[in-house]
């Protein structure tokens, strides 16, 4: 197993380098990968998510056997955003996983942050509704969306690293 990722402003790469590390993994960057591997390659492929589809997904199905995908997104991680995943991506008979990673609005068009503002939009005002009664989780996460940050963690990689040792 390889891993393969397409990374945008660098938070599925951090994932990537992480979970390459602790896996003693191959890794390559998508277009990298394309020169270097072949259809039979089977590739764990991580990719930042854009209105709920894994950039670079669909090359890879075309040039890797993917047995598993990963979409890295500013969302925390519930089964809500699991199962959106699984629908806006079709990978056959692979399991799909979702990481947080974050938002790093100095990276990234004008473009892609005002797309961002209205996707987040709603998330944003019922946070900011909740005043003193946000979490600190919730307090992180309005955090993130009004000025950027990072949820990238190495324990965050637990469900994927399982069920890499389960594939031998």
């Amino acid at each position: 197993m390889v891993i393969v990722y397409k990374s945008n402003t660098g938070f599925t790469k951090e994932y990537a380098e992480m979970l390459s590390k602790a896996e003693k993994l191959k890794l390559y960057e998508l277009d990298q990968a394309q020169e270097k591997l072949g259809l039979e390659d089977e590739v764990l492929f991580m990719g930042p998510l854009m209105a709920g589809h894994i950039q670079g997904i669909d090359q890879a199905v075309k040039h890797f056997t993917v047995k598993a995908a990963c979409g890295v997104g500013m969302t925390p991680p519930g089964s809500q955003a699991l199962s959106t995943l699984s629908k806006a991506n079709y990978v056959p008979n692979a399991p799909i996983f979702y990481l947080q990673g974050g938002y790093a609005p100095k990276k990234v068009g004008w473009l892609k942050r005002r797309m961002v503002n209205m996707a987040t939009r709603s998330d944003r005002e019922a946070l900011q509704d909740k005043g003193s009664r946000r979490t600190p989780e919730e307090q992180a996460q309005l955090d993130m969306y009004l000025k950027g940050g990072s949820f990238v963690a190495y324990q965050n990689l637990d469900t994927i690293r399982k069920w890499l040792r389960e594939q031998g």
